[in-house]
């Protein structure tokens, strides 16, 4: 302990040596603005006075001529004797003044040019100080970026989150142009990253670990995750069937997640959100099963389906017991309402909301590895779901999910694709005019690899009449040497094929990223008997 008190008592005179020199810094400053201001100060205050200075001088001589001239007078009178010499001694006299008075001139003259010297050093004075000023404030702007810059450093674990402060660092970078003060725009940067870390925009640090023991948001996602597979699982184990069909979808995380953060900062009893504890880890889980009702039923029924040989797609029309599991899911704005938001978090619930912290999400939902823009691809974007495949009448929005999952997984990659931009989009327009697809719309695989060299397609692995346990273990396997992998997780049944990008594989789940929704659990989308098989690619050097 002694020793620890003594290192942080020897970070404090760092601190002071500091502040130190910024005072220094500011005293060059003004030393030279409070030299010029006493100057100008002397001039306009009397010390200097210009103006009187050359009026006294002229009227100093102008009195002097008069005296000399009336003087001049007197003495013609009395010495009226010789009117000749007197008209002599006048005339030298009258030359005498004119000299004279020519001689006050020009010292007047001189005097107001020597006034105009002292206005024009006093100007030049006066731009000396304005550009120490400029100077100064320049080299305030710059320690303020570097400030910046080392605050960027300082807090890395926050990665993306910093952007938003660093965007509104910026606004008061130029608050000093204006001659706003370094100190007060370094203090208001402190106070942005504790309010971010004490604010609603604190989940998006939930997820970086900050101890061995921390719990973070991307173990609770996982944890909840499990919890609703392993529910799934236990009704499909109580309940005897011979199908089961699974219908609707889990709640977006983005909605569960934003839903906790709005309810724990209700302008009242705040709470950050950024860590998590036992008691917050509780309230996440009751919101989760709060947004995802689970129900069930068993029902006898035909069902047409094929055959499960790995050969045999012939139909079978036959009585079955199918256990229908239905998953009812709420929305953001679904709990919005529920809970009655008030003013201040419809506000924050609107900002949150906003596309420009879908990465951030990403990050939290996600975890690092896959929070890529190419996680919220979708087939059926605007901005590519009405080109068209190939030849065919369909487009991505309506049979493109295998295309879809395949250019998620080559931007995952990372591999040098060289089309710019790079999305399904363009993707589909490369093969295209490759000759990627059929007049029925499926894809030749040997295109890929033209439309992206480095990227290519390696094999096609059967997934029918194995348990859950073997599909899981055949996934990772492949993941795990370097492949790339796209699932096909609606049984290959005729009208019923869907796949989708496989990211990653937990201990009992399949991750991935589905071109159709926003689900992340494949197991839990998806009945895992319907994984019939899956195609792997590799990066070739």
């Amino acid at each position: 302990m002694n020793s620890i008190d003594i290192k942080t008592k020897d970070k404090l005179p760092k601190s002071v040596k500091s502040i130190d020199k910024t005072i220094a810094w500011t005293e060059r400053i003004k030393d030279p603005l409070v030299y010029a201001n006493e100057k100008i100060k002397d001039s306009t205050d009397g010390d200097i006075d210009i103006i009187d200075y050359g009026e006294d001088k002229i009227k100093y001589y102008s009195n002097r001529i008069k005296d000399e001239s009336l003087y001049a007078s007197k003495k013609s009178i009395s010495k009226s004797k010789d009117l000749l010499i007197d008209k002599y001694k006048k005339k030298k006299l009258l030359k005498h003044n004119k000299d004279m008075t020519k001689e006050v001139i020009n010292n007047s003259k001189k005097t107001i040019k020597t006034s105009k010297n002292v206005v024009n050093k006093t100007n030049k004075t006066i731009k000396n100080s304005k550009r120490v000023v400029e100077q100064g404030r320049k080299l305030a702007i710059e320690s303020t970026k570097k400030t910046v810059k080392g605050i960027k450093v300082a807090i890395k674990a926050t990665v993306s989150a910093i952007k938003g402060i660093i965007a509104g660092v910026k606004s008061l970078v130029a608050m000093i142009a204006a001659g706003g003060s370094l100190a007060a725009i370094v203090i208001l940067v402190i106070c942005l990253i504790g309010l971010l870390a004490t604010s609603i925009f604190g989940i998006f640090l939930s997820s970086e670990k900050t101890s061995n023991n921390s719990i973070t948001m991307n173990d609770v996602v996982r944890e909840c995750n499990k919890d609703f597979s392993n529910k799934l699982e236990s009704i499909q184990n109580s309940n005897i069937h011979d199908e089961y069909v699974l219908e609707g979808n889990m709640a977006s995380w983005k909605d569960i997640l934003l839903t906790y953060a709005i309810r724990q900062s209700n302008g009242i009893n705040e709470q950050e959100v950024m860590t998590l504890d036992d008691s917050k880890k509780k309230l996440i889980k009751d919101i989760f099963w709060d947004m995802n009702e689970i129900t069930y039923s068993v029902k006898t029924e035909k069902v047409e389906s094929s055959s499960v040989n790995t050969n045999d797609l012939s139909l079978d029309n036959t009585n079955k017991k199918v256990l229908h599991i239905n998953i009812k899911s709420k929305t953001a704005e679904d709990m919005k309402l529920k809970y009655n938001y008030n003013p201040l978090q419809i506000k924050q619930y609107n900002e949150l909301l906003s596309d420009k912290y879908s990465s951030l999400w990403n990050g939290v939902i996600y975890g690092r590895i896959d929070s890529g823009e190419y996680v919220n691809w979708r087939q059926k974007d605007p901005s590519w779901s009405s080109i068209k495949i190939g030849n065919s009448s369909g487009t991505i929005g309506s049979i493109g999910c295998l295309v879809t999952s395949i250019s998620i997984l080559i931007e995952k990659s990372g591999v040098n694709y060289m089309i710019q931009p790079f999305n399904p989009g363009t993707f589909v327009e490369k093969l295209n005019k490759h000759g990627g697809f059929d007049s029925s719309g499926n894809l030749s695989y040997s295109a890929v690899n033209k439309a992206v060299p480095g990227f290519k397609y390696a094999g096609n692995v059967n997934l029918r009449n194995k348990s859950k346990d073997e599909k899981l273990l055949l996934i990772k396997q492949y993941l795990d040497n370097g492949y790339f992998i796209t699932a096909e997780v609606k049984g290959a049944t005729p009208g019923h094929q869907h796949w989708v990008a496989v990211t990653s594989v937990d201990d009992t789940d399949v991750i991935m990223v589905d071109p159709a929704s926003e689900q992340i659990v494949m197991w839990n989308a998806y009945n895992y008997t319907k994984t019939s098989q899956f195609n792997y690619f590799k990066i070739e050097t």
